[in-house]
């Protein structure tokens, strides 16, 4: 399934044939039937006007881990200032962009990196994964994230992120806040999703962590199709085949041709593909050192001194420690490090 067709294709039927009821919203107060019907359009306006980019589950896999470049590994602890620096410097190409990958097929690789652990039934509940990225307002970037449930069911997202901008335009991390949609609220309390204080807190605090957690690959994107030429490949493709954008004119369903136009195909090329082999020869490699125990791969111990509980000392000489490296063992070759 493609996500953003999905949402395309049900908020365009439901303002051809929906006339939506008055709902209690969370404050109380009812959310009007025309309300939802400008919310319907507002998605649909947005995502006719973004730039879509879907990535395949190689390329998203491959961004992420160029997010752990930066940001560590969990274990590492780094601040986050890190990769809030890294990406607050990234420029979007365009004002309004859409991007989707598998999330189930992103934690499989996560998995198997080592990063984390996932039981098959929370794989089960990972399915496609888009965000829309907002960049016309010069005070504010705003990120909305939306998920499929089924091929054809999905959850709106119940709040937007809004990121302040500094007086260089770029994004403030440290100025953020969570703007509440009433209309995806109330359908949630609609639903019975919403029953009891504790499971909208515990659905809210997932949808947030998730959000700014995964916002950060939008940004690896660009950051990489701007650093290297060949890492990533990217191929424009149509969204409708011919005969579905007849078919769509000849019932007068507009917001179909409108909407749908194309998308941007993201892949890997072979920079990336030669980086990936090396990691995941390198994690075998590492995996084995730790079962086996194996003495270090050999390099220099500088010369020392030696000090013992009796008081003895005893100076070390410079001298080679180790075994010689394995030479079937890719390593990835480095530049000099910038001066500081």
């Amino acid at each position: 399934m493609i996500l953003y067709k999905t949402i395309a294709l049900k908020f365009g039927h439901y303002l051809d044939n929906e006339q939506p009821g008055n709902m209690p919203g969370p404050d109380g107060q009812l959310v009007l039937s025309e309300e939802i019907r400008q919310h319907w359009q507002s998605v649909l306006s947005d995502l006719a006007s973004a730039r879509i980019y879907l990535l395949d589950h190689n390329a998203a896999n491959y961004l992420d881990s160029l997010r752990m470049d930066v940001q560590g590994m969990p274990e590492e602890k780094r601040a986050e200032s890190d990769i809030q620096s890294y990406v607050r410097d990234v420029d979007f190409p365009r004002d309004l962009i859409w991007i989707e990958y598998d999330d189930r097929k992103l934690w499989e690789d996560r998995v198997a990196r080592g990063i984390t652990t996932q039981s098959e039934e929370e794989l089960n509940n990972r399915h496609q994964r888009g965000f829309l990225f907002d960049n016309r307002s010069p005070e504010k970037l705003t990120v909305r994230l939306f998920s499929a449930v089924t091929e054809a069911m999905f959850f709106d997202a119940p709040f937007v992120l809004e990121i302040s901008k500094s007086q260089d335009g770029r994004p403030d991390f440290d100025n953020i806040s969570w703007q509440l949609q009433r209309t995806v609220i109330a359908g949630l309390m609609r639903l019975g999703l919403l029953d009891s204080e504790k499971s909208a807190r515990d659905h809210f605090e997932e949808h947030k962590g998730h959000l700014t957690y995964e916002m950060v690959i939008g940004f690896m994107l660009f950051a990489a199709l701007a650093a290297r030429e060949d890492d990533l490949l990217s191929q424009v493709v149509p969204s409708l085949s011919t005969a579905q954008a007849k078919t769509a004119r000849k019932f007068g369903k507009s917001w179909m041709t409108e909407t749908l136009k194309s998308h941007v195909t993201i892949r890997i090329g072979p920079a990336a593909d030669r980086h990936m082999i090396e990691q995941k020869a390198r994690l075998r490699f590492e995996g084995a050192q730790t079962v086996s125990r194996a003495t270090p791969t050999e390099h220099w111990v500088a010369e020392h001194e030696r000090r013992y509980s009796n008081g003895k000392v005893v100076r070390v000489r410079a001298h080679k420690r180790g075994q010689f490296g394995d030479r079937d063992l890719p390593t990835r070759i480095v530049g000099p490090r910038a001066q500081d």
